[in-house]
C-alpha cells in the first residue's frame, strides 16, 4: 500500500475507490444475468395541422420489451416515462406514422429493445369544420309519460358545432332530452339542459336554458250523459232523448277517474209551457275543470210539459150548447 501511495502520490486513495466502483459497475452490467421486462411509455402528440382532426388510430401508450441487467431495469420502472409522436405528416384519410425508437428517452438507450407494440400508428384524420345549427328538443323521452311540455322556449336557439367534417355535415340540428319525472306536478319550469353531442363533436355553448309549461297529456273519451232539467219541478217534464252521447277531451291522468268524469253536466232549461205543450231546448254543458267538450255542437232536446192540454173557454161553451141541442132533440122525439 505504501509503494502504491508513493507511485500515485496523494490521489492514490481516490484512484483506488474509482477502480473499485468501475469494477462493480462492470459486474452489474456485463456479468450479472440479463432479464426481459414489459415497459410502457405514455404517448402525447404534436404538430397536427389545425385544419385536421384525428378520428381514429391514437393510442395512449406504447409497450416495449426490454432486455438488460435486472438491477438497472428495476431502476427505470420506478417512474413513468413519456414520449411525443410527430403528426406533421398526417393528411386527410389514413396515414401510417412509424414509432421512432430514437425519440425515446435517453435513459432507455442502454437497453436492448426486443419488441415495440404497436410498431407504427395508422392515423385516420378528417377536415375540422364548424357551423351553426338550431337546437331542438327530442320528444322520445317523454312520449310515454302523462305529462307534456308545451310552449317551449330555448335560449340560445342555435349553437356552433365543431368536429370532423363527415359527422358535422350530417347534423341538421342539435337535440337535447328533458328529464321529466312521472310524478312531476304541472307548472312552468326553467332549467339549464346539456346538449347531446356525438363523439368528437363539441358545441358552443354546450348547454341551453329551456323554459316550458308542463301539462297533462290528453285523450278523447266518449260519454253517455243523462240530460238534467234546470227546473224546480223536473218531474213535470218529459225530455227526449233522455241521454246523449258526448265526446270530451280530458287529461290522461283523469281518464280512468270515474268520480271526476261523472261531474260532466248536461243541462236543459225548459221555457214556460202549458201541459201537453212541447219545445226544442238547447243544451248547456258544464264540464269539470280540465275537461273540454268536443261534440255534439249546438245540441238540443225536446221538452214536453206533462198533463192533458187545457181547453179554451169558447170551446167549452160551444160544447155545452151542442149538448143542450142534442137533449132538446131527444125530448121532441119522446113527445
Amino acid at each position: 500500500m505504501t509503494s502504491f501511495k508513493k507511485f500515485f502520490g496523494p490521489h492514490a486513495t481516490a484512484i483506488l475507490l474509482s477502480v473499485l466502483a468501475a469494477t462493480g459497475m462492470w459486474y452489474m452490467v456485463c456479468v450479472r444475468e440479463l432479464v426481459d421486462i414489459q415497459y410502457e411509455i405514455f404517448v402525447s402528440y404534436q404538430n397536427l395541422s389545425p385544419k385536421l382532426m384525428v378520428t381514429d388510430g391514437l393510442v395512449s401508450k406504447i409497450t416495449l420489451r426490454l432486455r438488460g441487467p435486472e438491477m438497472l431495469l428495476r431502476s427505470i420502472t420506478k417512474h413513468p416515462h413519456f414520449t411525443q409522436v410527430d403528426l406533421s405528416t398526417v393528411k386527410k384519410g389514413r396515414t401510417t406514422v412509424p414509432v421512432k425508437l430514437e425519440e425515446m428517452r435517453h435513459d432507455l438507450r442502454g437497453f436492448e429493445v426486443i419488441d415495440v407494440q404497436p410498431p407504427s400508428l395508422v392515423i385516420t384524420a378528417d377536415n375540422l369544420v364548424e357551423r351553426s345549427v338550431p337546437v331542438k328538443c327530442s320528444n322520445e323521452q317523454y312520449r310515454k309519460l302523462r305529462m307534456t311540455p308545451e310552449g317551449m322556449s330555448i335560449v340560445p336557439s342555435s349553437v356552433v358545432i365543431k368536429g370532423p367534417e363527415a359527422t358535422v355535415s350530417e347534423m341538421p340540428f342539435v337535440a337535447f332530452r328533458l328529464d321529466i319525472a312521472p310524478n312531476q306536478a304541472p307548472g312552468t319550469v326553467t332549467k339549464p339542459v346539456d346538449l347531446d353531442m356525438p363523439l368528437l363533436v363539441t358545441a358552443t355553448p354546450s348547454s341551453v336554458n329551456v323554459t316550458y309549461t308542463l301539462t297533462d297529456r290528453r285523450t278523447e273519451l266518449t260519454r253517455r250523459v243523462r240530460v238534467a232539467l234546470d227546473s224546480l219541478k223536473p218531474e213535470d217534464y218529459l225530455v227526449e232523448p233522455a241521454e246523449i252521447i258526448v265526446v270530451v277531451d280530458v287529461p290522461e291522468s283523469q281518464a280512468s277517474n270515474a268520480n271526476w268524469l261523472a261531474k260532466l253536466g248536461v243541462i236543459a232549461t225548459p221555457p214556460a209551457l202549458e201541459p201537453g205543450e212541447r219545445s226544442k231546448v238547447p243544451l248547456t254543458f258544464r264540464p269539470p275543470d280540465g275537461m273540454t267538450v268536443l261534440s255534439p255542437a249546438n245540441a238540443e232536446v225536446t221538452v214536453t210539459r206533462r198533463g192533458a192540454p187545457a181547453r179554451r173557454a169558447g170551446s167549452a161553451k160551444q160544447e155545452k150548447q151542442d149538448g143542450e141541442a142534442e137533449f132538446d132533440g131527444e125530448g121532441e122525439i119522446f113527445n
